[in-house]
């Protein structure tokens, strides 16, 4: 009988699936027994209940879920050990019907047992009238229960696999997913934007107000995009190479205008941390979508150098060039972005341009940074009213470098003082914006929709350090938290928000520079104090204090604070 036992084992131990599994279990248990019919449920304790798994020879009502009140399971489970009957008919709440010839018949059932748990139990009815169950018989269908609790948990255990297997396929498939949808969107809308700067060019006067806010709404768009794929954990190298990532972009490139690329790898390549790498891979998307955007190049060309101790990224096209030192505040925003990017994992970019002659961008990228630079975390709490910005704005903060530290989300200010942060990010959704930044007690860095410019003058008056728009990378808003934390301010400089005033209700006719002066003023901030706020000299805010109080037709400050904001 032993020799039999284990060659059950053995017979079983192949089989992994769950259905088939305990259909074999059950014909090996009556075999032994010389019986033709059994059932075998899976049990749950914690619930109360069990479930008639399979069946063999009777109809047990396989797939139902019944109380442990009831039938033989429930007997075996109730006395933890082999339950007898020489009848069916005196099993308490049993399920066969009255009609069935079985009731009459013998039945016994032991415990399916798992490390001191109850996970099933297998019952096996007699052939005839004539069968009664012995000792000998619980303990033989005992022991061989011990076996098929083995060969029950490997089943679970490979169906448990396979549904990871399935999740991970499935997760796989949207990430693929999400790099395809934000490439289609992000290169859309890079298109969409360069044919509106190109529309803005020659468009008459009276509708060129429409472009810009056309832009600014593509722009914001692209944020929104950047957002959402961050909040969902998306990573722009997830399933590639950074080469694989840079021809990509050289790719677009070359479909929106048709320019020829090429990608120059120069060096021995080293294996880059992820966040180094997407770094990278930021620098470069911004180049080539300037160089798309601006230049008319007919020539691209992307190189990675790896040296001893950096990796080198050159970007360079022969397109229409610029002065470095030009007014063009759309380019001036590209060319931060790059330096902010750089500058967030300890490198250095430089911008090299000749107008007619093209240009070239050179930005080093340590492999390690050095220790100085992680001795200080800022502390940051992200306060929005959507989890999904929530998510998003941390998961830009958490990619802009090691400087800032994300300790805590929350949908309103009442997480501030338990989670004592030295800066709080304020998102553009959040009803009561002003009133969060007046009772905040710490450094707060206000985010505003694009073009806005009364929320940032409205966030300054509620005392805000700095007002970032919601079209801002990671970098720049993390420069945001830095200068934040230090008691400095950053706003967004008037080029920002040039021409998108003329569009709305602004009485007194203050410009956007103006209009941020009005806000500090109305703090009670001094000349001096402004003016470290805004990053310019004091005489220059003298200045456009004396013509917000020329324009608005106040004799002084209070005055002028007693006025109030302007309208609209």
């Amino acid at each position: 009988m032993k020799d039999a036992l284990h060659a059950a084992a053995e017979d079983l131990a192949g089989e992994l699936g769950s259905r088939p599994l305990l259909e074999r279990i059950l014909r090996r248990c009556t075999d032994l027994l010389e019986c033709d019919a059994g059932s075998i449920s899976s049990v749950d304790e914690l619930a109360g209940t069990y479930r008639k798994e399979a069946d063999v020879g009777v109809n047990c009502q396989s797939g139902r879920v019944f109380p442990l009140t009831e039938g033989m399971t429930g007997e075996v489970v109730r006395r933890r050990g082999p339950v007898r009957f020489d009848r069916y008919a005196e099993v308490a709440g049993g399920h066969l019907p009255d009609s069935d010839p079985a009731r009459s018949h013998g039945v016994i059932g032991v415990p399916i047992e798992w490390r001191g748990r109850i996970i099933g139990a297998c019952v096996v009815f007699g052939r005839d009238d004539h069968r009664v169950f012995t000792e000998a018989d619980a303990d033989l269908l005992r022991g061989f229960a011990r076996y098929a609790a083995v060969a029950m948990v490997n089943a679970d255990s490979h169906e448990a696999a396979e549904e990871r297997a399935r999740l991970q396929a499935a997760g796989a498939e949207r990430e693929r997913l999400l790099v395809e949808v934000q490439g289609l969107l992000a290169k859309g809308l890079v298109d969409l934007t360069a044919e509106l700067d190109q529309a803005e060019r020659y468009a008459p006067e009276r509708v060129t107000g429409y472009l810009r806010r056309a832009r600014a709404e593509a722009e914001n768009t692209m944020t929104a995009v950047r957002l959402s794929l961050g909040a969902a954990g998306h990573s722009p190298l997830e399933g590639r190479t950074l080469e694989d990532a840079l021809r990509a972009e050289l790719g677009w490139a070359h479909r929106a205008r048709g320019a020829d690329v090429r990608l120059v790898v120069a060096g021995a390549p080293v294996p880059l941390d992820r966040g180094l790498a997407e770094h990278v891979l930021s620098v470069a998307q911004e180049a080539v979508s300037n160089i798309v955007r601006h230049s008319g190049a007919s020539t691209i060309r992307l190189g990675l150098v790896y040296n001893s101790a950096a990796l080198t990224l050159l970007v360079q096209d022969d397109g229409q060039g610029f002065v470095l030192d030009s007014g063009d505040q759309r380019a001036g925003v590209g060319l931060r972005r790059m330096v902010e990017l750089t500058g967030s994992v300890g490198g250095s970019a430089t911008v090299e341009s000749v107008p007619g002659w093209g240009t070239s961008v050179r930005a080093s990228f340590p492999y390690q940074r050095t220790a100085s630079t992680d001795d200080e975390r800022i502390e940051v709490l992200v306060v929005a009213a959507r989890p999904l910005l929530r998510a998003g704005i941390s998961r830009l903060l958490a990619w802009s470098g090691p400087s800032v530290a994300v300790v805590g989300e929350a949908a309103d200010g009442a997480a501030i003082a338990a989670a004592r942060p030295a800066v709080v990010v304020v998102g553009p959704d959040l009803d009561g914006q002003g009133e969060l930044i007046r009772k905040a007690g710490v450094a707060v860095v206000a985010m505003c929709a694009a073009g806005d410019h009364h929320a940032v003058a409205e966030a300054l008056l509620a005392g805000a350090h700095c007002c970032v728009e919601t079209t801002a990378d990671g970098p720049t808003l993390a420069r945001a938290v830095v200068a934040a934390s230090r008691g400095e301010s950053l706003v967004s400089d008037s080029g920002v928000w040039a021409g998108r005033l003329s569009s709305e209700p602004n009485p007194a006719g203050l410009t956007a520079r103006e209009l941020e002066v009005y806000a500090l003023v109305s703090q009670g901030l001094s000349d001096k104090m402004i003016a470290a706020r805004l990053g310019i000299a004091a005489k220059t805010v003298g200045k456009h204090v004396g013509a917000v109080l020329r324009k608005t037709g106040s004799r002084g400050r209070a005055e002028l604070i007693a006025r109030g904001l302007p309208a609209g």
